[in-house]
């Protein structure tokens, strides 16, 4: 399996749905505004931790308008946890004037609204928000067609023989973007995450327990 189609895509997608099952859409406190705060802090830290600081800064702070409104200095506290405090407390701040400068309130729900290039263009001109950050954004809270890639998906899919090895995560992203159908992307995406956390990991991996074993490079070579 050496070419990247629509086809090899659905066919992926097929096997790992009937392996895994339908996945459901996370949910998180706070709303669109949170999944973006949360968002800002996942970078270069564990999904645990991130939302260990996330829950931190919940309870110290109960809505956005009071982390708005907070010094800087209480925000890195709360969000210790995440790691990059110092660095990510400032970003939070500017993250939520830069909505209210927008919208008129601290609700990101503007960005459901408005064409997903757009939204999409506004998030990654925020300091903090990269590329994969908002194509998480957008795929969970809007279902718009972005194909975020992890660390697990950029190891999984060049095993699978889609990609070549140490291909950049972005670029991945890119194609994987353009070539997905956008009707599989929300399943997809989460599917290959559960499997590279599960099964192919990057040490290790359980090849004879894949439900890809027969389509993969990687389990055949």
């Amino acid at each position: 399996m050496s070419k990247l189609t629509v086809a090899t895509i659905r066919r992926v997608h097929e096997r790992l749905l009937k392996f895994f099952g339908k996945t459901s859409k996370p949910s998180r406190e706070g709303g669109t505004t949170g999944a973006l705060v949360a968002g800002l802090m996942s970078q270069n830290t564990s999904d645990h931790n991130r939302d260990m600081a996330y829950a931190d800064l919940r309870r110290q702070f109960p809505d956005s308008k009071s982390v708005a409104d907070a010094p800087t200095g209480h925000i890195a506290k709360a969000i210790s946890r995440a790691g990059m405090m110092n660095q990510r407390a400032p970003r939070i701040k500017a993250l939520l004037g830069a909505i209210y400068e927008f919208s008129g309130d601290y609700s990101a729900d503007f960005l459901l609204r408005i064409p997903h290039e757009r939204a999409f263009r506004w998030l990654i001109e925020q300091n903090g928000i990269a590329e994969k950050t908002a194509a998480v954004f957008l795929l969970f809270e809007s279902g718009a067609p972005y194909f975020p890639v992890d660390t697990h998906i950029k190891r999984v899919l060049p095993r699978l023989g889609l990609f070549p090895a140490k291909t950049p995560a972005l670029k991945i992203q890119a194609k994987m973007t353009k070539v997905c159908p956008p009707e599989i992307m929300h399943d997809l995406h989460l599917n290959i995450l559960y499997l590279g956390r599960k099964i192919c990991r990057p040490r290790n991996p359980s090849c004879p327990d894949c439900p890809l074993r027969e389509i993969c490079d990687f389990a055949g070579g």
